[in-house]
């Protein structure tokens, strides 16, 4: 046993584990260079059954993974199928190879790599989290091209800690789960899908702990707390024995929460305190209602605009956001409009490039812009309202008459659907409050809509001046700085000077550490990712 090394990283899903270290680095496919000229059809022939075998394996994994009640990950198998058979990813690696006379495998792992980096680039935390999606998708057809085996990770023997600089979906599914005792990665956060998936297997997962990962590769023993986002490679006997009382302690925990999924949030004087879930496709609504979701905080739209041709239609965004109205039933579902960077193309609109997209041209400032844009979903939110509790909010607010356009825009499409004899249902219109500018004014706010919802993410990056992606300033990135509090205090004053009440959905909203506070401000939902939510629910009871 070598000498203790202690590895600080993201708190991925929580519990504690110990065991043998299995190092996991995983070889690429190698694709082959150039095709002659002659062998162009051939290969992109090659390329399309590929797909194919790819686009099914994915789709039989998903069904064989709903059926096994596993919603959360056969949702992310689905969106991989849809991935693979995307038309718009296959037109650019025909072209390539018809162009440049590229291999189908070196051609599938570019255009992946250049859809990966869009994703990677933006400012939403679960939408850069998909690039890994992409990556892992092209790799499989690259490797299925060439026929080689896609991993060694089946080999693994006794149960172990897994090492590996990243763990993908693809890599995850092929896992003897009864060998998996933990997970360590350099790379990934929160929403990356081995954290989700982590959490919805119950394995304990720390992640983001960087290069330190390397030298832990030879240690024989490793030991880990998902809760505390830490683990320590070659541990002492004293060290040793602590976790062994943190894992019995832990597993305790774990039986203990599950009996709080699906009570109502209540502090233990009566306060009622909703707790919702956080979603970035339909395909989650279900999972969430199984973790004990009394609704839905936070329905991000965004994937319904993501790498395609062309901008989706009223229709196509009528039946998404039903779908998960149609879930939730008589609970709420709130509705976030459109907010896509600066840093990322939407079909057919002319975007200039800006030096600092997180501060541009984003969210309701984009919106109001692009009315058919705006009004087009606007309209479908209206029409999947009639069939469910469906409310609306609006991101990226600083001002009044920002808030007060929107409301324009949503009356004059209830008045085109009402004239159309189409039906639609009553719909509260609230606004994030995720600028400073919008927590000093929320006094004005309020007077304007129906809620606020806290973007606490966005919020505490804007007031402390500190990127939430930056390594380096993660210890001045805190939900609990004093000026971040106050901003959260002062809109809870003033929505309830209103009459209006107030949610929380970024990651301080299913903190344990933050949960107390944001109660105690005066916060009445907290919307967060679906695990999060027995937490959650066991903390108000307490409070």
């Amino acid at each position: 046993m070598g000498i203790p090394l202690k590895l600080s990283g993201v708190a991925a899903s929580e519990g504690v584990a110990v065991g043998p270290a299995y190092v996991y680095a995983p070889r690429g496919p190698r694709p082959a260079g150039n095709v002659p000229e002659g062998a162009v059809e051939e290969e992109i022939s090659r390329f399309r059954r590929a797909v194919e075998a790819v686009r099914e394996r994915l789709s039989e994994t998903a069904a064989r993974l709903r059926e096994a009640g596993s919603g959360e990950e056969a949702a992310i198998f689905e969106a991989h199928a849809e991935i693979a058979g995307d038309p718009e990813l296959a037109a650019e690696v025909e072209r390539r190879v018809r162009e440049g006379r590229e291999g189908a495998g070196a051609a599938v792992l570019a255009v992946g790599e250049e859809y990966a980096r869009s994703f990677a680039a933006m400012d939403d935390e679960y939408m850069a989290a998909r690039a890994d999606d992409v990556r892992d998708v092209a790799a499989q057809i690259a490797t299925e091209l060439v026929g080689g085996p896609s991993s060694g990770i089946e080999g693994l023997d006794r149960p172990s800690v897994i090492l590996a600089r990243n763990l993908l979906p693809s890599d995850t599914a092929r896992l003897p789960r009864e060998k998996v005792l933990g997970f360590v990665t350099a790379e990934g956060s929160r929403t990356s899908h081995v954290a989700i998936m982590a959490r919805s297997l119950g394995i304990p997962a720390v992640v983001g702990v960087g290069e330190e990962l390397e030298k832990a590769f030879g240690a024989s023993v490793v030991a880990l707390d998902g809760g505390e986002g830490y683990a320590v490679a070659d541990p002492d006997p004293g060290t040793l024995e602590l976790f062994e009382r943190r894992r019995r302690r832990s597993d305790a925990e774990a039986a203990l929460l599950k009996e709080y999924r699906h009570i109502e949030g209540r502090t233990r004087d009566g306060r009622r305190i909703e707790v919702s879930a956080n979603l970035g496709s339909p395909e989650e609504a279900e999972e969430a209602l199984s973790w004990g979701a009394e609704g839905v905080g936070l329905f991000r739209t965004e994937f319904l605009f993501m790498e395609r041709d062309e901008l989706p239609s009223e229709e196509e965004q009528y039946a998404a956001y039903r779908r998960v109205v149609e879930v939730f039933g008589e609970r709420p579902v709130i509705v976030r409009t459109l907010d896509v960077g600066g840093d990322k193309d939407l079909p057919g609109i002319d975007r200039p490039a800006e030096e600092n997209p997180f501060l541009g041209w984003r969210g309701i400032r984009m919106s109001l812009d692009l009315p058919d844009l705006f009004r087009t979903q606007l309209r479908a939110v209206l029409r999947a309202a009639a069939h469910g509790n469906l409310k609306v909010m609006f991101p990226m607010v600083t001002g009044v008459e920002e808030v007060r356009a929107a409301r324009e825009h949503l009356e004059e499409c209830r008045r085109e659907l009402e004239e159309e004899g189409t039906p639609c249902g009553p719909l509260e219109a609230g606004v994030m409050i995720e600028t400073p500018a919008a927590a000093i004014l929320a006094g004005e706010l309020a007077r304007e809509v129906s809620f606020f919802s806290i973007g606490t993410n966005d919020l505490i990056q804007y007031t402390l001046a500190a990127d939430r992606g930056n390594e380096r300033l993660r210890r001045l990135y805190r939900a609990d700085h004093p000026a971040v509090l106050e901003l959260i205090r002062h809109t809870c004053e003033a929505a309830r000077e209103a009459g209006i009440w107030v949610g929380a959905c970024g990651e301080a909203a299913g903190d344990p550490g933050m949960i107390p506070y944001l109660v105690r401000l005066g916060v009445t939902e907290l919307s967060m990712s679906p695990p999060s939510i027995p937490r959650a629910k066991k903390i108000l009871s307490e409070l």
